[in-house]
């Protein structure tokens, strides 16, 4: 295995300074466990108009990037910055990035969005060629980098620079697949030869993830379990039968956690630091998170954190359904999170019916969110689907105990309590109902009244280790696939 691989990772998304979901978790953690292996690893995305980003120092390396979309030619910029093990460059347009949010707001997508991301890839590859930057593998993610592999295959075919370059694609969320009008080809500048069902359109419309799909020397997903569940027709979203015949370059890698910032005996952000031999300074944390947001129950009351997404696919519709009888018992709720506009108002207003028991902030806080994992109880992820879930396997580092439905990567890392807790290490519910999970909230909170069991339960999830180290080794192999595959060896 070459560990000298010259890696080029491209993403929407990296966090802190872009986050809509775990990929971009994945994104800032990944890259650097591969460095620690011996690549060189260059990340790309787009430059956003955020705080987190104008306060990096960065060199502007190319002030005039050419970009072709279309029948037109758009200009860009380049910028680098040094992050440590890697570098990051920012692509800048101002008229596609500097916006409110990555993709849309919680009223919906922004209708550019097909133009935006083709310019995105076509610019990633137009800078590496005119950087002549080494490169051997490209690993995109999700449909929005989903192009670049495509490209490499037409406009750029007979480039010497691109000649032997290998492309991994990551599907971190099948639901999601970059589905854009017939006339949205014409952006990329390839004609409509292309646009059929054997390569890049999909009931009747242009498919960014399809075309990744289709093109991509090797593709993966982020759970084994997610990989089974999206080959069928209930939850592979249309892309089933595609995925089936690329069954020979699909594998499966799970996400791992940076323990290097997911540590409770040295994170700065929370109250206090603690570790398996000293779980009572949890206490402290749990005393400061109800501070923190303004609950009036006590240390002895359940407390349950949700950190996500705020839409039906993360189950907020069947959390909401369960929020009377949620209400009635002991305990207290806090949530975090962004997303859909109509679940966020409904969820400010029972906050505003019952503000001493459930806290609502309605924004990204990569602060808050340590502050919930080591302060909660419960880490509840009640999710319709979730190809990997990052939030389980933090809670576990953290002794806060998830409970979750049995989907994708959770019924995968989650497994239930026996009756002495001996073994399991968290809760799951197997139908998408409010009634089942309420149910298994009611075992955990019966669970949680019994200290000795509790304790036990807690200590097993902290004995879970889900590091980057054997996925970055995992995703190594993956690349030198793809090089093999690529370069015929």
């Amino acid at each position: 295995m070459n560990s000298k691989l010259n890696v080029v990772y491209v993403s929407a998304e990296v966090s802190p300074y872009a986050k809509s979901g775990e990929m971009a978790d994945v994104a800032s953690s990944l890259p650097k466990y591969l460095s620690y292996l011996g690549m060189d690893v260059s990340v790309f995305m787009p430059k956003y108009r955020r705080p987190e980003i104008e306060s990096l120092p960065m060199e502007l390396v190319c002030s005039d990037l050419i970009v072709p979309l279309g029948e037109s030619k758009v200009k860009g910029r380049a910028y680098r910055t040094e992050l440590g093990k890697y570098d990051m460059y920012f692509i800048d347009s101002p008229k596609y990035f500097w916006r409110e949010a990555i993709y849309g707001t919680g009223k919906g997508e922004y209708l550019d969005n097909d133009e935006r991301f083709t310019f995105f890839n076509r610019a990633v590859l137009e800078y590496l060629l005119k950087a002549k930057m080494p490169v051997d593998v490209i690993h995109c993610n999700n449909w929005p980098t989903a192009l670049i592999p495509v490209l490499l295959n037409t406009h750029y075919a007979k480039k010497s620079h691109f000649k032997d370059v290998a492309t991994a694609f990551t599907l971190h969320n099948i639901s999601y697949q970059g589905e854009f009008p017939a006339e949205s080809l014409a952006l990329t500048g390839l004609n409509w030869h292309y646009f059929n069902s054997n390569e890049l359109s999909l009931n009747g419309k242009f498919n960014f993830l399809k075309a990744g799909i289709m093109y991509s020397d090797v593709i993966n997903t982020v759970s084994s379990s997610y990989k089974k569940e999206i080959l069928t027709k209930k939850y592979g979203f249309g892309l089933e039968t595609i995925l089936r015949e690329r069954k020979t370059a699909f594998s499966s890698i799970r996400n791992g956690v940076d323990y290097e910032i997911w540590n409770p005996a040295n994170d700065p952000y929370i109250a206090s630091n603690y570790k398996a031999e000293s779980l009572d300074n949890k206490l402290e944390c749990k005393r400061d998170l109800i501070k923190e947001f303004g609950l009036s129950v006590d240390t002895a009351t359940p407390l349950i954190g949700v950190v996500s997404h705020i839409s039906a696919n993360k189950g907020f519709d069947i959390l909401l359904e369960s929020m009377d009888e949620l209400l009635g018992m002991d305990v207290g709720l806090v949530v975090l999170g962004q997303g859909d506009e109509t679940y966020a108002e409904r969820l400010l207003g029972i906050h505003k019916r019952s503000p001493d028991k459930v806290a609502i902030k309605l924004e990204f806080n990569p602060f808050l969110t340590h502050k919930i994992v080591a302060g909660a109880d419960i880490f509840l992820i009640p999710s319709r689907y979730e190809p990997c879930g990052l939030n389980q396997l933090i809670s576990f580092r953290y002794g806060s105990v998830p409970v979750v439905r049995a989907t994708g990567g959770l019924r995968e890392t989650v497994k239930a309590v026996s009756a002495d807790a001996q073994t399991g290490n968290g809760f799951l519910f197997k139908e998408y109902t409010s009634q089942a999970l309420l149910g298994a909230l009611r075992e955990a909170i019966r669970c949680y009244k019994k200290t000795h069991l509790w304790k036990k339960i807690m200590l097993n999830g902290l004995k879970e280790d889900y590091s980057w180290e054997n996925a970055a080794k995992k995703y190594a192999r993956l690349y030198q696939s793809s090089l093999n595959l690529k370069r015929g060896g």
